[in-house]
């Protein structure tokens, strides 16, 4: 569905927002056309710009969130001092009070009561909560600290509810800063602790900061692994990241902080998940239905069987990703990269594998299929015969949507734990919609999988 996109600007002491007066009415920035409600995810720098551009003050995305007819932009203004920039044309500071009385839109006069409320609140995005301010400091700070000299501009390359991304031009070529979320997301702890094992393949790391929740990273170089890459190139893939699960088995039990996504774990919540989950998304437009339940309930206690039955094979865990995609896998000098570890956990090696193949499934046919799967089995050989682990695998991409389910649960009742009462027209109620959103589609994707079938077949082929 189309929806109108709002350009919000509140002034340095979020007292006034940015609006112009036409036929005695307030109004906000909106951009030229409709957009998806998924607009968020685009490239964030090209509506820093657009504002810029039409307004005169140059901005970053502090956080959005979507109403019934909006997706909403919220920005702070690049140069937070006490001289007032000016915007162009018809645009004007007006208090939230006036804006008010005389804004004719129901549902955009309390988008912006709610950026009055909000605009400073957030227990996931420490950036929100803050302001950038304080990260650029860090940022000079550290480019003096190793002699690093800023040349040129800073863009915002991302905005969402997981991170915020700045690419900064130096003379020692392109830098990244980020700053993850905090609810769930365990990127800079879990990155920091690789950092020290002996595994290659990571991000190139140069510093962070745990109290403020930032990272820098050098420029990765290479690009990003094409959605339409070959098999042979994907298989390539899938030998490099079965080399780093095999580097950290030594390594187990980590000593750092981590997910624990094992089977083991997964088994010890199923009893309880599909009343939990259904609770949980109760008092959402999200809800299941009473058959719906009954469905889960069914398909998991199908699921915890099956579990049992693939747990006695003794494929050790290893380090999980939690979101290999072509996307956070980077192509440099025919070796590959794999950075975005925000969901870093120890799972069962085969779950990221099935995971990814689903990931890339419009790209492949049933041959290339067929050969990634071969390739990456025969990497684990030493712990099973290659029926075995066969067996394994086609098992765990029956029943994969109900490992995807349980993780997205997790974050929505960490999310609930951690934000009270959440309004939805907040930075965090942006979050708890998209991932109560997440956890619903992948829950009724999973019961309408007829699992015992897909079960009885696989066992027929092994056997």
């Amino acid at each position: 569905m189309d929806l109108n996109l709002l350009l919000i600007l509140p002034d340095i002491d979020n007292k006034r927002i940015l609006a112009y007066k036409t036929n005695g009415t307030y109004q906000l920035p909106l951009f030229t056309e409709p957009v998806g409600e998924n607009t968020a995810f685009d490239e964030t720098q090209a509506y820093n710009d657009y504002f810029q551009e039409i307004i005169g003050i140059s901005v970053y995305r502090r956080y959005t969130f979507n109403t019934q007819n909006y997706v909403v932009f919220v920005f702070e203004q690049i140069a937070r001092d006490n001289a007032e920039p000016m915007p162009v044309d018809k645009f004007g500071w007006v208090s939230y009070n006036d804006f008010a009385a005389a804004c004719d839109i129901s549902e955009v006069a309390e988008i912006a009561n709610s950026v009055k409320l909000y605009y400073d609140v957030s227990e996931n995005m420490p950036w929100v909560k803050h302001g950038f301010s304080p990260y650029f400091t860090w940022l000079h700070k550290v480019c003096r600290q190793k002699d690093i000299h800023i040349t040129g501009d800073i863009c915002q390359l991302k905005n969402a509810y997981v991170s915020t991304v700045f690419r900064v031009s130096t003379n020692i070529g392109n830098i990244y800063m980020k700053i993850p979320g905090t609810i769930f997301i365990s990127e800079i702890p879990f990155t920091y602790g690789l950092k020290k094992l002996d595994i290659t393949n990571l991000p190139y790391w140069m510093d962070c900061d745990f109290d403020m929740n930032v990272m820098l990273m050098k420029d990765m170089c290479g690009s990003d692994l094409s959605n339409e890459s070959s098999a042979e190139t994907l298989r390539d893939v899938l030998l490099s990241f079965a080399s780093i699960q095999k580097n950290s088995i030594p390594h187990m039990p980590l000593d750092f902080f981590h997910h624990d996504s094992t089977i083991s774990a997964f088994l010890g919540k199923l009893d309880t998940f599909p009343q939990k989950a259904s609770e949980i998304l109760s008092g959402t437009q999200y809800k299941l239905t009473q058959s719906e339940l009954e469905n889960l309930q069914s398909h998991v206690i199908t699921a915890a069987a099956i579990l049992q039955s693939i747990n006695t094979i003794p494929i050790p865990n290893t380090i999980h990703h939690g979101d290999v995609r072509p996307g956070n896998i980077r192509v440099i000098d025919e070796n590959y990269m794999f950075y975005d570890w925000a969901w870093g956990a120890v799972s069962h090696p085969f779950i990221e594998i099935v995971s990814f193949l689903h990931i890339i499934r419009r790209t492949l046919n049933e041959v290339s299929k067929d050969m990634l799967i071969n390739t990456y089995l025969r990497q684990w050989l030493a712990y099973g015969t290659y029926d075995e682990l066969k067996y394994v695998f086609s098992t765990l991409s029956a029943i994969k949507d109900l490992f995807f389910a349980i993780v997205d649960y997790d974050w929505v009742e960490t999310i609930k734990l951690q934000t009270n009462n959440v309004n939805m027209m907040s930075a965090d109620g942006w979050l708890a919609d998209r991932r109560a959103y997440y956890l619903a589609n992948v829950l009724r994707r999973f019961i309408e999988t007829p699992i015992a079938m897909s079960y009885s077949k696989i066992k027929g082929e092994i056997t």
